[in-house]
C-alpha cells in the first residue's frame, strides 16, 4: 500500500479555517517528506475479517514503524508519520491546533478526501487529457521562475541591525505610546442624581459600595465601574463611545480624585483615575523584528523592479506598442476604420476619426481619403473654410497626383463662394466640382451630412 502525501498535489481548493488553508499550501509546496509506497498482508486481512463479519480494522501484517494506520483509501494508507510530516511543517502557532482532535481529524479526512479524488483522477486517465497537461505546463513555468527569483533573492545580503536602528531612531514617533489613565465611572439618568450621589461620595462614602448601589451601568457596577484605560489620542472611552469630556476630565484629576458630573451620549457621569501613565516610546528590541520586516519588504521590491528590468535589457526583449494597438482590434480593415469615421454623427467626431485613420494606416489608400475628408467635413458640414483651405492644401502638398486631387483644387478655388443660380438644361460644366470615382473609396459627396 502507497503513503499519501507523495500522491497529493496542488489542485485542492481553500478549506473553511486557516489551519486546513495552510496545510494546503503545505502540502502544494511539497512538504510532507513521507515515505514511498509500501505494500503487505494487512489489506487482505482486513478484507477476511470483514468478510467473516468482525470489526473491520486494519492492521498491518508487519510491526509498522510509521506509527498507527489513521486512514486507507483503495490500497493507500495513511499513518501518524504522514501526518506529522504536515503538522511540523506548518507555522508554529498553527501546530497546536493541528494536534487537537479536531484538527488532527480535518486533517486526515482532507488527506483522504485528495487522496480520493487523486485516484479517481487516475482511473479516468487523467494525465492523458489536454487540459490537465497545458496546467501542468503553466504551473511548470510558474515554478521555476518562482523558484529563481526566490534564489536570486535569497542571496541578498540580510539588512544589518545598524540600518534597524538607524530607521528607529528617524521614525521614533511611530512608536510613541500615548499617555493613558485607567477610569472608573458610575452611570446616572440625570445631573441631579449625579450631584447628589457625588457630595456623599466627598462626604465619605465607599465608591467601590456607591457603584453597585447607584450606577445604571449593570457590566461595570459589580467592579468598582472599571471601564478600562483611557488615551490621549482617542476621544473613545470603553463600553461608552465617544466621550471627549470624560477622557479630558480622567487627564486633568489627580488620582482617586472624584470628577464633577460629565456629559456623554449614555447619560451623565461620575469618574475618578486610579492610575496615569505618561507617554513613553516602544522599545527596540520590541519593535525590532517588525522593523526588518518593513525594510525588507521594501527592499525586496527595489530588488524585483531593478532585476525585471535587468534580465529584460540581457535578453534585448523588445514590446511593440504600435502592434500592441493594433493587436487590440484585430480582423478589422483600413475601410472599416473609415466607415466607422463616415458613420460619426457630429462632424467634430468624424474628424476626429478621421485623423485616427491617418495615424492608424498612414500608407493605405484610406489615408488619401481620409486627409481629404477633413478638408470637405470642414467646409461642408463645419463652414470652417480657414480650416478646411489649410486641411487640403497641406492634401495637395502630400498627393499632388492624387485622383482626388482635382477635387481638392475646385474646393480651394469654389468653397467660400455662393453657389451659381442653375437654369434648367444649363448646367455649368466648368464650376461643377470634380466627381472622381478612384481611391477606392466614397466620393465626396458620400461623406457630406448636415452639420
Amino acid at each position: 500500500m502507497k503513503s499519501v502525501p507523495r500522491r497529493i498535489g496542488a489542485r485542492l481548493g481553500a478549506t473553511g479555517s486557516r489551519a486546513m488553508a495552510v496545510m494546503l499550501l503545505l502540502l502544494a509546496a511539497g512538504c510532507s517528506g513521507a515515505p514511498g509506497a509500501r505494500t503487505d498482508a494487512g489489506a487482505t486481512s482486513h478484507a477476511a475479517a470483514t468478510r467473516a463479519g468482525r470489526p473491520t480494522v486494519w492492521h498491518p501484517a508487519t510491526p509498522d514503524t510509521l506509527g498507527p494506520v489513521v486512514a486507507i483509501i483503495g490500497r493507500t494508507r495513511l499513518t501518524r508519520h504522514d501526518l506529522d510530516s504536515v503538522i511540523t511543517s506548518a507555522p508554529l502557532d498553527l501546530q497546536p491546533r493541528l494536534r487537537t482532535y479536531e484538527g488532527y481529524k480535518q486533517l486526515v479526512e482532507r488527506l483522504a478526501l485528495e487522496e480520493s479524488m487523486i485516484q479517481a483522477a487516475d482511473a479516468a486517465g487523467i494525465e492523458d487529457d489536454a487540459e490537465y497537461k497545458a496546467e501542468m505546463v503553466r504551473a511548470s513555468r510558474s515554478a521555476k521562475m518562482r523558484t529563481y527569483f526566490n534564489r536570486r533573492l535569497a542571496a541578498l545580503p540580510e539588512t544589518p541591525d545598524s540600518a534597524l536602528l538607524a530607521y528607529y531612531n528617524e521614525h521614533r514617533d511611530d512608536y510613541r505610546i500615548p499617555a493613558r489613565a485607567r477610569v472608573r465611572h458610575i452611570q446616572f439618568e440625570s445631573a441631579k442624581e449625579a450631584k447628589r450621589v457625588r457630595n456623599a461620595l466627598m462626604k465619605g462614602a465607599l465608591w467601590d459600595e456607591t457603584c453597585q448601589k447607584e450606577s445604571k451601568d449593570a457590566a461595570t457596577k459589580d467592579r468598582g465601574g472599571l471601564i478600562g484605560y483611557v488615551s490621549q489620542a482617542s476621544d473613545l472611552v470603553p463600553g461608552i463611545g465617544k466621550a471627549p469630556a470624560v477622557v479630558a476630565a480622567a487627564f486633568e484629576l489627580e488620582e482617586n480624585a472624584i470628577s464633577q458630573p460629565l456629559k456623554s451620549e449614555k447619560g451623565w457621569h461620575l469618574i475618578k483615575t486610579d492610575n496615569h501613565e505618561p507617554a513613553s516610546f516602544q522599545e527596540f528590541e520590541s519593535v525590532k523584528k517588525g522593523i526588518r520586516s518593513n525594510l525588507d519588504a521594501g527592499r525586496v521590491n527595489e530588488f524585483s523592479a531593478a532585476y525585471t528590468e535587468s534580465l529584460q535589457t540581457a535578453v534585448r526583449a523588445t514590446i511593440f506598442d504600435d502592434s500592441i494597438r493594433v493587436a487590440l482590434v484585430p480582423g478589422r480593415t483600413p475601410q472599416d476604420f473609415f466607415k466607422e469615421a463616415q458613420a460619426a454623427i457630429t462632424p467634430k467626431d468624424r474628424i476626429e476619426l478621421y485623423r485616427g485613420v491617418i495615424r492608424r494606416f498612414p500608407a493605405d489608400s484610406v489615408a488619401v481619403q481620409a486627409r481629404f475628408m477633413i478638408g470637405f467635413t470642414y467646409a461642408e458640414d463645419l463652414g470652417d473654410y480657414e480650416a478646411a483651405r489649410t486641411a487640403f492644401e497641406e492634401f495637395l502638398k502630400l498627393y499632388p497626383n492624387s485622383e482626388l486631387a482635382a477635387s481638392a483644387r475646385w474646393m480651394v478655388e469654389n468653397m467660400d463662394k455662393p453657389p451659381p443660380e442653375m437654369q434648367d438644361d444649363d448646367v455649368s460644366d466648368d464650376k461643377a466640382m470634380p466627381t472622381p470615382g478612384g481611391e477606392g473609396g466614397a466620393s465626396p459627396d458620400q461623406g457630406r451630412r448636415s452639420p
